[in-house]
């Protein structure tokens, strides 16, 4: 006799339906019926679930941000701040270079037409993942490494960086192997002087992490 699968099981195994779906076919294959056949279950599986098609979808981008939260919650602490948000940066690539098709539909680089989240608390709920920058950056404004400064704003800033370099590494516009050395890097490297720390820490702190 074959187990059933758990409710939890069953919910990943129809998001990772729909963000294949998604990912190769398109807004026009999101149906429970495609989603139902992609996970090898029912249209009622799929409603019994979500409820919607706009609840998955939901629930699909809120499940990118969980595992983005649990990948950047993994790196190690360091001594020195620089360090530890050097890690954080690597770790939200790490990410989503191993979700490529999740990262998209998350920021809307795969339409989602009528599905897309709009509503303010849908679009703010994924920001809880900046908070270990958020921490970072404090930590460095209060270790006087960095100017002063609001952190939360700086971590967008940060945020609004990385996002683009991912999305055109992700679109294939960059080279892994060269554009990190040749691209990435030396962004990263200008930012964090440019918010005050020395070049040589700074330096340091980016061979520790992109180049081990």
């Amino acid at each position: 006799m074959t187990t059933a699968p758990s409710d939890q099981t069953m919910k990943n195994r129809l998001l990772d339906a729909a963000a294949r779906l998604l990912a190769e076919e398109g807004i026009g294959s999101l149906t429970t019926r495609k989603i139902a056949t992609a996970a090898g279950t029912t249209t009622m599986s799929v409603y019994t679930r979500f409820g919607s098609i706009e609840n998955l979808v939901n629930e699909l981008v809120l499940s990118g941000f969980s595992l983005l939260w649990e990948e950047m919650k993994q790196v190690e602490s360091s001594d020195h701040a620089l360090v530890h948000l050097a890690g954080l940066t690597d770790a939200y690539l790490r990410n989503a270079r191993k979700h490529p098709a999740l990262y998209k539909i998350m920021f809307g680089a795969i339409t989602l037409g009528e599905f897309r989240p709009i509503q303010p608390d849908n679009l703010n709920a994924g920001k809880y993942t900046l908070d270990l920058v958020v921490q970072t950056l404090q930590r460095l404004i209060d270790e006087c490494t960095i100017h002063q400064g609001n952190a939360f704003h700086l971590a967008n800033e940060w945020w609004v960086l990385v996002h683009g370099y991912v999305l055109l590494e992700l679109a294939g516009y960059f080279e892994i192997q060269s554009s990190i050395p040749k691209v990435f890097v030396p962004l990263l490297y200008r930012f964090f002087v440019g918010l005050g720390a020395e070049q040589n820490q700074v330096s340091l702190a980016l061979v520790s992490v992109f180049q081990s």
